[in-house]
């Protein structure tokens, strides 16, 4: 399968499972100390895993909740990214699908099921928006944009708040606690770098493939923490995220 028919079948497949939330009553368990699940997470994640794989023979998918598997062709799964947001009515979340062949990334397909938005990209498919709802096109800002969680509950690691009291002077901040939806939103233009700790494979994969097909950069740093974007403030984002995780 092409690089863009991984990403028909990962769009199909999130517009898909976005039907199994219209009407659905939400029970939430705790998941650790400072993270939950909800029914929809595990439905929506079963869903996929069976449509991604009837429609890739073969293929195999990490996910958040419902464990991990690697083929030629792995799929990248987060059902609900941004649970806290949902399960709070907080329409701050998503569903995130990324398709990787011999582990190279080469699509992915972010759904924000309140807005009714769709951003996917393939490496031989270019970045795309679809909206049903109101759409502004970016405008220039003095100040780039930022969109970052840290510090997150628990984080093991010093030096954060730090981090977040420098980058308040250089820049304006939001705290999405949704980081499929911040690397897509970054693509989109409406911010200028996205960075975060404490992340996993599934929640970075798509957007990944976004910001890098959109004509951003994508870095990884240690083994859980990335910078994103476009401008100078991804250097810095990097450098002072290098310092913090060694």
């Amino acid at each position: 399968m092409t690089p863009g028919d991984l990403l028909k079948l990962s769009t199909q497949s999130c517009v898909d499972a976005a039907k199994l939330l219209h009407g659905l009553t939400v029970d939430v368990s705790p998941k650790g100390t400072f993270d939950q699940v909800s029914n929809a997470d595990l439905e929506v994640e079963a869903f996929l895993r069976a449509a991604l794989t009837a429609g890739a023979p073969g293929s195999a998918v990490v996910g958040e909740e419902l464990g991990a598997a690697t083929a030629p062709i792995t799929w990248y799964v987060d059902p609900i990214d941004g649970t806290r947001n949902f399960v709070r009515g907080i329409p701050l979340s998503c569903i995130s699908v990324a398709a990787a062949v011999d582990g190279d990334l080469v699509a992915g397909c972010v759904l924000d099921p309140f807005r009714d938005e769709l951003f996917t990209a393939a490496t031989d498919t270019p970045f795309a928006v679809r909206s049903t709802g109101l759409t502004i096109t970016p405008q220039p800002s003095p100040r780039p944009l930022v969109l970052t969680d840290i510090p997150l509950p628990g984080s093991p690691y010093r030096g954060e708040l730090d981090l977040l009291a420098e980058l308040l002077v250089k820049a304006d901040v939001r705290r999405v606690y949704s980081t499929a939806l911040s690397l897509a939103w970054v693509a989109a233009g409406r911010a200028d770098a996205a960075a975060n700790l404490g992340i996993h494979p599934w929640d970075v994969a798509a957007g990944a493939v976004l910001v890098r097909e959109a004509g951003g950069v994508f870095t990884e740093i240690g083994h859980n923490g990335f910078a994103a974007g476009r401008g100078e403030m991804v250097g810095w984002l990097t450098e002072r995220l290098e310092d913090i995780v060694q």
